[in-house]
């Protein structure tokens, strides 16, 4: 026959500081609170208090060991970065921001404003960057409040040939 698996007594301190946790906000942690409490007072298995607390009985025996293991400590998330490490130092980024802050006609472009396919394109062949995705190259512009279509620049001749070729139309 298995052996039944229970939280190990609390001591005051513990009680008092999960009894603290119930009335809290987090709702995670209240629930890995009720969890233990069921579990080391009332003396509930686990297989009866994972229907109690809506988990899988893996993760209420999960959190039963933790909490065994490492005391209240042992509930709380692991602490955790968000997301893979950047693949472009700031100094990179800053490059990526000025590219895409400059008229494509100053960089030597046929275009008035940039695509992220031809941004992208002009930093890989400009030796700026090995290679980058759309995706990173949009998340690097976004975060840097860049708009990179912005520039539609004319120069004065342009602007007067539409203003004459709208006059005429209208006329």
């Amino acid at each position: 026959m298995p052996k039944l698996l229970f939280a190990r007594p609390l001591d005051d301190q513990e009680r008092a500081a999960l009894g603290q946790v119930m009335t809290g906000d987090n709702e995670t942690l209240k629930q890995r609170s009720l969890i233990v409490l069921l579990s080391s007072e009332e003396r509930y298995r686990v297989p009866e208090i994972a229907p109690m607390v809506g988990l899988h009985v893996d993760k209420v025996r999960k959190w039963v060991i933790r909490f065994n293991k490492y005391g209240l400590k042992g509930l709380q998330p692991p602490r955790r970065k968000p997301g893979p490490r950047g693949k472009f130092d700031p100094d990179m980024r800053t490059r990526i921001l000025e590219v895409a802050s400059t008229p494509p006609r100053q960089l030597g472009q046929l275009r008035t404003s940039w695509t992220l396919d031809s941004l992208r394109d002009y930093l890989i062949s400009s030796n700026t960057i090995d290679d980058i995705s759309r995706e990173s190259l949009r998340q690097i512009l976004l975060q840097g409040k860049v708009n990179w279509q912005r520039y539609r620049s004319r120069s004065t001749d342009v602007s007067r040939w539409l203003q004459d070729w709208k006059g005429a139309r209208q006329s």
